[in-house]
Order: C-alpha cells, then structure tokens, then sequence
C-alpha cells in the first residue's frame, strides 16, 4: 500500500514538472550533403498553458548551433504541429563534415532526433582527355562529378598544369548537372614536359563559402617542338688564312635548346656551294679560310626538318706581302687577298732605297741586290740579315723569270738531267710501247668515280630522319657502323661495295632499317618493327657478325675496310612512310653513337645506356672514359657456342657468294 502511494506521488510530482510533450514526426535521412537541407516535422501538446519559444539546435561533432526558433502559446491539453526547414550552410556547421543529430527545445524540455552524416566530398571520374598536345593547340577533359548521395554536383572545377614546384597554367570552368567539360589552349610559348593536371571541383553555397569539394590529379605531356633554327656566328667579318666558327641552335617555343642533327652549306659570292657539313646542333664548326681567298659577302644557309635559316659573313681584304732574303737577291711575294700595290723601303747598310711593289694574288717578284764590295746589313719589313755584296752602286734591279731561270745552277742540272734521260729512252728498244701502256693505265685510274654517301649501299628497310614528326617513343638498340676511309677507295663498284651490300641485307633480315649519313650506316632494331622489346641479344650478334664480314673482307681483298663499330640504346619516335620509316632521335642517342665508332679502332665499342640494358647478356670492359665512356664487349654470356655457329655458318653463305 506504501509503494502504490509512492508511485502515486511520483507520477504527480512529474506531471507538475512537465509541461509539453515534443514529437518528432518525420526523423532525418541517413545521410546529407553540405548545403542539403534536412527538413523536421514535429509535434507539441501540452499539459499545461505553454508560453515559450520552441527552438531547434543542430549538433555537429559536439558542436552545438542554433538553427531555428519559433514562438508557442497553447492552452493545456492543445496540440500544435510545427515544421523547419535547417539548411546544411557553413556557417551552421561550421564547415565539419561528420556525425549531425537535431535538438528540439521547449523551456526544460528537449528531443534528440536520429543521428545522420553530414559529408562534403565530391567523387570525380574522368572519361575523356587529351594525353599529348603541342603549344599553341587545345586539349580538352571531360567527365563528371558526384556527391556522396550519388547527386549531381552544380558547381565549379579549378586546374593547375603543375610541373615540379611551380604552376604554369590556371583554368576555372563551371560543371553543370554533374558533367565536367573543358577545353583550353595552350599557349604558343608554353614550356615543354611531364605535367601534373590537378582538378578541384568545388560547390558553393548561398553565403559564397565552398560545401562540398574534391580533387583528381591526371597527367599532360605537352610537346616540344622546333621553332627558331639560329645560325650563330663568332664574328661576322673575318680576315683570310682563319677559321670561320659557326655554331647553329635549334630552339624550342620557349627558346630552349633542342639537340637535333643540321645541314649547314656555305656558298659563295656567286652562290657556288663551297662546303656542305652535317653536324649535331650546338656544335661549334670551324671552316678554314684560304688565305688568298678573294674579300666577298658569304651565305651559310642551315636546314634542320622543316625550319631554314641563313646569315652572312664578309671575308675582309687583306694586303700582305712575304719577304725573304735569299744570299744576294729578295724574293717578295703576295700572300695576301687583293693585289698588292705599294712602296717597300730596303735598307742596305746606312741607305735606303724603295721597291715599288705590283704583284697580284699569289705572286711573287725576285730582286737582285748590288752594292760596292763588302758586308752589308739587309733590313726589309722587319727583316735582318748580313750579306756579301758586290758591285759598283748601291741599287735594286728586278729579276725577270728568264733570267732566274739561265743563272740558277739548279736549273742547268736539271735541263742536263732530262736530255740524258731522253737520250737513254731513245736508244732503249720498246719504248714507245712501254711508254704508252704506262700513260693508258694512269688515265683508267684517274677516270675511277669516287665513294660517295648516295651511291654506298641500296635498302630494302629505308629510314629517313625528321625533326618533327608524330609517334609513339620506342626505346630502340642501334648499331653504327663508320667507314673511315670512304673518300680514299676508289672502287666501290667492285668488292667493298658488295661486302656492304651484305651486310645491310643481314641487318635487314634481322628486321633493322637502315640509315645512312655520308660514311655511317645506322641499323636501328625498333621494338614495334621487330615485335619485341628485348634487341639486346640481336643487335650484338648482328655488330658481330658485321665485325666478322669486314675482318673477311680485309683478309682477302685488297681494297680494305677501315672502320668502327658502335652500339647505343635511346629513344625514337618512329612512324612508317610510304617508302621508308621516319623517325626523329632523342637526345644524344645519333650522336654519341658517332662518337664512340669514330673511337673505335676496327672493334665493337658499347655506351654505357647499351651496357646498361644489356648488362644480362654480355661482360664487357671499360676502354674510355671521359664524357663518352665507351665499353668493349669481351663475351655473350648466354648461346656461346649457337651464336660462334651462328656466325660461323653466315661467313660460309659469304664465302660462296664471293
């Protein structure tokens, strides 16, 4: 009886306490995303007269704001619904994405509605883009951009082109019902390389302040391409008898050095051409002028791919005569560009005497020296010298050739020479036969076509070089082979072309292609043309069975070899013509394979990329060092004897075929 007036007085107790019971019609969904809004329903009744405000809090990771508040008067016993709606904004949740709960409030009566999270992450996913593209050309990115519900965002997309520490390029697009879509150009002058393309996507909400938001990094190669060809000169007036120093530089869109291979031709004041020179761009040429050569305005012209350029040099007049004192005469001569037209002053003894000088280009006039009996010092241009004259005066007479001629003792020898040759092949039977086979066979030899770049060897698997050109890079061995003493054989029509020819139909049916630059032949072996990306193996067999047709060669022919072999390992970008493959090399992988065959001494020397990448197939040893190192392959590790058969039978077929 005691506990049921217990119970009794507690609930009356209670009921003086409350005074308004708090529903929550409609609880929150389980998830929200900044700048949603979450809209409450709830009802109140009282128990007693209420006259309060109903105020509704939003918790946010323990942070508590106040987001609604409305005011209340009922009677007790009435009821009144009431509805809110609590938009999601940053100055409500101050910018906390996490765990929300909504907080009714009545005088000391409260309700806590269902947890719910609140999110501000943005999920982007690109469907389309732009891998590559060359300055001054656009490139797009396209895809879309969700929020945590899977809702479309509406909002803003920011990209950085990120290179390194730096940023170079700025865009702001806009991103409607969830799609992303940018276009943009690169501008012209835009440096080349790897960028890092850093996209966020951004929504706002109606106070200006970023909700939800996220970020994806993708990757742009922008090119590099050629777009200044610089012909640079030391000096642009230059005396004869010095070296004209020319360097050209190929320039990228942002004036940067790109190494690439030049044609450069000098010609002449009549547009004869003079010199034609293939070199490595940035590198220094120096073409010697004659020292008799004429004073003119000389063109260089440089071709690199598709870019040309010209410049001008002068070769400036230079008059200047040599002087030797030769016992008792001078002998003055023109060295000099222009003719020569001035007075000299010789002094002999205390006296001086002028010799007015006419000479053209490269000639020379003797004078013979008279004084009274005695020793005299000599003294003309700088020149000393004490010599024994005679005479009566003191004079300088001119000396004809006729007269150089009969009083030189040389001369009479010589005269008395010839005439008893001539009597001994008079008297000698079979002369004139001997004589004349002797004639015929020197005129064979001089009519013999020399070795020349364009007529070396004929190619099945043509490669042709280009500066600018679109493609995959392919990471491509090569072998260079340098003939040294192309210019001295004059008989290219007979055996040596014919070992040449062999060896690039080897290479060929080993799926090389073959480029030829004046004495080199490069053989490329170029992973998309020989289905597979391991050449390592291939190209030393074939370098060595190239090494073993020369040395064949050598053995058996007269006309020999002189040559080097060089084997390097870079990258290309190759693409396929209609009668040959184009390709354009980068880097130093042409160039530095020149230098290591020019050192090459009848061998087969190896860079350091080609060790490097075959450092599973072979042993070698280091022979050079400096900035080119180069190695010396001492043995295949791997098919030792099947590579010898291999070789061995080849320079069988060779042998038959000779």
């Amino acid at each position: 009886m005691k506990k049921v007036a217990l119970i009794f007085t507690t609930l009356i107790f209670l009921t003086a306490i409350i005074s308004a019971d708090i529903i929550l019609l409609q609880q929150p969904e389980s998830l929200y995303n900044l700048g949603e809004v979450v809209e409450v329903s709830l009802k109140v009744t009282s128990l007693k007269e209420i006259n309060n405000f109903l105020t509704l809090n939003l918790i946010c990771n323990g942070v508590e704001t106040e987001v609604h508040k409305e005011y209340l008067l009922l009677q007790a016993g009435e009821e009144q619904e009431s509805d809110a709606k609590i938009p999601l904004i940053s100055s409500f949740t101050n910018r906390i994405a996490g765990t929300c709960l909504i907080k009714a409030i009545i005088g000391e009566e409260f309700i806590l509605s269902d947890e719910f999270e609140l999110s501000n992450s943005i999920t982007i996913s690109v469907t389309d883009q732009t891998t590559e593209v060359k300055p001054g050309k656009s490139f797009f990115i396209r895809g879309e951009a969700k929020k945590a519900k899977e809702q479309n965002v509406n909002g803003f997309v920011d990209i950085s082109l990120i290179q390194g520490s730096s940023s170079g390029l700025q865009i702001t697009d806009t991103v409607k019902k969830g799609y992303l879509n940018i276009n943009s150009t690169i501008p012209e002058n835009f440096p080349a390389g790897e960028y890092l393309v850093s996209m966020n996507v951004y929504e706002k909400d109606i106070e200006d302040s970023i909700t939800n938001q996220g970020s994806l990094s993708t990757n742009l190669l922008v090119s590099q391409i050629p777009t200044n060809l610089e012909i640079s000169l030391e000096e642009t007036e230059i005396n004869p008898n010095s070296e004209m120093k020319i360097k050209v530089i190929l320039h990228d869109q942002t004036g940067e050095k790109i190494p690439s291979i030049t044609i450069i031709k000098i010609l002449n004041e009549n547009g004869k051409l003079i010199e034609e020179k293939e070199l490595s761009t940035d590198e220094e040429y120096q073409y010697p002028i004659k020292y008799n050569q004429a004073p003119a305005e000389w063109k260089i012209e440089a071709v690199a791919g598709e870019l040309n350029q010209e410049n001008f040099f002068t070769i400036k007049s230079f008059a200047k005569v040599d002087v030797e004192i030769i016992n008792k005469t001078i002998l003055i001569k023109n060295t000099g560009n222009v003719p020569y037209n001035d007075t000299i002053l010789v002094q002999i003894g205390e006296e001086s005497m002028p010799i007015q000088i006419n000479l053209e280009v490269n000639q020379e006039q003797k004078y013979a020296l008279n004084a009274p009996d005695g020793e005299y010092e000599i003294e003309i241009l700088g020149k000393t010298q004490t010599v024994m004259l005679t005479g009566k005066a003191i004079n300088i007479r001119k000396i004809g050739k006729i007269s150089i001629l009969m009083f030189s003792p040389l001369v009479w020898f010589f005269m008395i020479g010839i005439l008893g040759f001539v009597s001994y092949l008079f008297f000698k039977k079979g002369y004139t036969k001997t004589f004349i086979g002797y004639i015929t066979r020197r005129r064979k030899r001089k009519n013999a076509k020399p070795i020349t770049e364009k007529s070396l060897v004929n190619s099945n698997n043509k490669a042709e070089i280009s500066l600018s050109i679109h493609g995959a890079r392919q990471n491509t061995n090569l072998i260079c082979l340098r003939i040294k003493n192309l210019k001295k054989n004059e008989k290219i029509k007979g055996d040596i072309e014919e070992t040449l020819q062999q060896i690039v139909n080897l290479a060929e049916d080993n799926k090389a292609i073959t480029y030829q630059n004046q004495n080199t032949i490069f053989f490329l072996f170029v992973p998309s043309l020989t289905k597979t990306f391991k050449n390592e193996k291939g190209t030393i067999q074939t370098a060595q069975i190239i090494k073993k047709t020369i040395d064949h060669h050598n053995k058996i022919f007269k006309n020999k070899i002189e040559y080097g072999i060089a084997l390097n390992h870079g990258t290309i970008i190759a693409q396929k013509g209609e009668d040959s493959i184009k390709f354009m090399s980068m880097g130093t992988l042409i160039s530095e394979a020149k230098k290591i065959s020019n050192e090459a001494k009848e061998e087969i020397l190896i860079s350091e990329k080609f060790k490097d990448k075959s450092a599973t197939n072979i042993k070698t040893e280091k022979v050079h060092q400096g900035q080119t190192p180069a190695y010396k392959v001492k043995q295949l590790k791997e098919d030792n004897q099947e590579n010898q058969k291999f070789i061995s039978n080849f320079l069988k077929k060779l042998e038959k075929h000779k």
